[in-house]
């Protein structure tokens, strides 16, 4: 199969919080902007909620032209679109850097990571899919969804193919988790390593897109 010209040019960053880990908002919030201050230029947000509201609902949302942070009581996400003198790998260790300083500082444990990058192809890829996919119909919006997933070494990575042909647009996205399964604490990993891990499995699917 011919490989298809891709463009990665988003990504998001989530880190799962060790299970009924006492998370104080304040305190996270102060070790972040440390770390981030460089990055943002805006400042973050704090929510005032009371203590016994969801634990799914935003503590802090942080918010700039190419960067977006927030964070409950079970995560917290990161996302980035990358401009196009920028290295996504760099970016993504830079990144991952700071904020896992940031849950040291606040003695945060994580027990699992996600990594979910969205690519654009300049190509076709109903045409290259054609010959090993038969697309007969698509959807009311005349798009095509195609996914499967891989179990590689501790961590599921999914991967979606988005045809639009009434936009043009061909996406592929690529959803890299460590299983839940097995608590980075537990194996004594770190989440930096983590997600270092995770960015070097993406950068091996991004070699051999499909």
């Amino acid at each position: 199969m011919k490989s298809p010209n891709v463009n990665i040019y988003k990504v998001q960053m989530a880190y799962f919080f060790k299970e009924k880990s006492e998370i104080r908002a304040f305190g996270l919030i102060s070790s972040l902007y440390n770390q981030l201050k460089d990055v943002f230029k805006t400042e973050p947000q704090s929510i005032p909620i009371p203590d016994d509201a969801p634990a799914d609902v935003p503590r802090c949302v942080w918010n700039d032209i190419n960067t977006s942070l927030t964070f409950n009581k079970l995560r917290l996400d990161f996302s980035f679109n990358i401009p196009s003198k920028y290295n996504w790998e760099q970016l993504l260790h830079e990144f991952n850097d700071k904020i896992t300083k940031a849950f040291d500082g606040c003695e945060v444990i994580i027990d699992r990571v996600g990594l979910v990058s969205e690519l654009m192809s300049i190509d076709n890829l109903h045409n290259i899919l054609n010959e090993f996919v038969n697309i007969e119909k698509f959807n009311g919006s005349s798009e095509a969804n195609i996914s499967w997933l891989e179990n590689i070494d501790s961590y599921n990575v999914w991967t979606y193919i988005i045809i639009n042909e009434l936009k043009n647009e061909n996406k592929i996205i690529f959803d890299i988790n460590s299983l839940p399964d097995c608590k980075l604490s537990e194996q004594g990993v770190l989440a930096k390593d983590a997600m270092n891990k995770c960015a070097e499995k993406l950068k091996g699917k991004m070699l051999n897109v499909l």
